[in-house]
């Protein structure tokens, strides 16, 4: 019994310790990067490898078995390209680290959540709904517009805000399958806004990869993001018809209550908040644009820097400083730990994508693409890309790691296409695979949610990225 209760203490010793060195290890890797893009140090940026590689090897341990796989076969194979090629040990060292831009992204966005949680903008949301929603359709739009609003800066941190908002109004209206229709609301809304978003890690990959200005392509992605979002409002409201609240109180009662003065003070409440959260998130984007524009640290460092300081200004402003160190705080100490498997595959992948280039393998690549291009046209080559990446992630590829290898792989001259239509290609293959790729991320957390498979969460946005493929495929073609 002592023995048994003398292991158990170690193990948790042990647990512990890789609990607190992740923590540290990889807060020192978003660290080193910020540094490495604002210090002109050369030795800056062999330090970081080395913590790159020593972030691989602490969060291998802790992946699920798949994520394990993968990261391995990518370390391996890389390896085995470069030093059939003749490496010497630094060069190699430097290989790593390709994909700590977009970590330290994932690592800082979600700070932007501390402010909506601290000042009470959630209660904001729950109210939003009250005595104005007439119909299942209407119910269903305005929860996919707050899901794409939060999703156009929250990223991940949307979906369970929105679910907790909305789930108890939802849980009031005569739907059939409730499960289902909070899944595809908040699902839909929130896989929208990707495609544009300077928030988003898809966008940071491709246009780091692509060399291609979110400027300049913003205005097409963001059409195509809205009508996508009108599109899927319309798909809705066929299928499930436009059926009408049934009244189990009273209407007049409810109306005289909806004019008493504490419920005008309550929806001007709501009303100046959701202002208060419009014009931070516009003040955000703009901060964002300026400084790229005349900067060149490019948009996702941009983004990065920028979140810290502005969701404690913000948290600062609304009075709730101490609430945000202490979450800030919180969410280096002890949510850092939960991207294990994120640096293991995405570096992984990074150091992968540079032996390619090193070797020359991603000439390889690139001619298959070209005879793939040659042997169907270029209408149904910029049709097949997104779904290509959609079908790697059924067999556990995230899309992110995809993307990143196509586009490294890919010469827009040699194929006769320009760059931008393989950027916005690649970001709506991105899309279609938040919508319903089990291994996403995102499908993973609301099943978690609502307690169904990830696959029987995917089938239900069949026809909607059918729809949402007609319409990137034809914004491409018309570029």
């Amino acid at each position: 019994m002592v023995d048994t209760n003398c292991k158990k203490g170690k193990r948790m010793k042990t647990e512990h310790l890789s609990f607190y060195m992740k923590s540290i290890v990889f807060t020192l890797a978003v660290m080193l990067f910020i540094a490495d893009q604002l210090i002109a140090w050369k030795d800056l940026r062999i330090i970081l490898a080395l913590v790159s590689m020593l972030s691989i090897v602490i969060s291998l341990s802790s992946c699920k078995l798949s994520s394990k796989l993968i990261s391995i076969t990518f370390l391996a194979a890389g390896t085995s390209m470069v030093w059939n090629k003749g490496i010497d040990v630094l060069s190699y060292v430097k290989l790593h680290g390709d994909m700590l831009y977009l970590l330290s992204l994932f690592a800082i966005v979600p700070l932007l959540s501390i402010p909506i949680q601290v000042a009470g903008y959630g209660e904001a949301f729950k109210r939003l709904f009250d005595g104005k929603i007439k119909s299942v359709s209407q119910l269903y739009r305005a929860i996919t517009t707050l899901s794409y609003f939060l999703g156009s800066f929250l990223n991940m941190a949307t979906i369970p805000i929105v679910h907790s908002s909305v789930k108890s109004v939802v849980d009031a209206w005569p739907i059939e399958n409730r499960k289902r229709f909070l899944a595809c609301c908040i699902i839909q809304g929130y896989s929208l806004p990707i495609i544009w978003t300077p928030f988003s890690g898809i966008v940071g990959v491709v246009l780091h990869v692509t060399q291609v200005r979110w400027a300049h392509i913003f205005p097409l992605l963001f059409v195509i993001s809205l009508v996508a979002l009108v599109l899927n409002w319309i798909i809705f409201s066929v299928i499930e018809g436009n059926r009408q609240l049934q009244v189990t109180h009273d209407t007049h009662e409810e109306t005289a209550a909806a004019l008493s003065p504490a419920a005008v003070e309550e929806h001007s409440s709501v009303r100046r908040m959701l202002l208060e959260i419009t014009a931070a998130i516009v003040i955000l984007l703009f901060l964002v644009v300026y400084i790229d524009s005349i900067s060149s640290l490019g948009l996702v460092v941009v983004v990065t820097l920028l979140t810290f300081p502005f969701a404690g200004i913000w948290c600062l402003l609304r009075q709730k400083g101490p609430e945000f160190w202490y979450k800030a705080k919180h969410h280096f100490k002890h949510k850092m730990p939960d991207m294990s498997e994120s640096f293991a595959v995405f570096l992984s992948a990074g150091f992968f994508a540079e032996a390619l280039r090193f070797s020359g393998n991603d000439r390889l690549v690139n001619q298959l693409f070209i005879e793939l291009h040659d042997l169907i046209g270029i209408h149904f080559f910029v049709f097949l890309l997104p779904l290509f990446i959609l079908f790697l992630s059924f067999v556990g590829m995230h899309p992110i790691v995809v993307i990143n290898l196509l586009a490294q792989s890919m010469t827009a001259d040699v194929l006769g296409i320009s760059t931008d239509q393989i950027a916005v290609a690649l970001l709506g293959g991105a899309v279609m695979t938040f919508f319903m790729g089990p291994f996403s991320g995102t499908l993973g957390l609301m099943s978690s949610m609502i307690q169904l498979s990830p696959l029987r969460i995917a089938s239900w946005s069949i026809v909607y990225v059918l729809a949402f493929s007609l319409i990137l495929t034809s914004a491409i073609i018309w570029l």
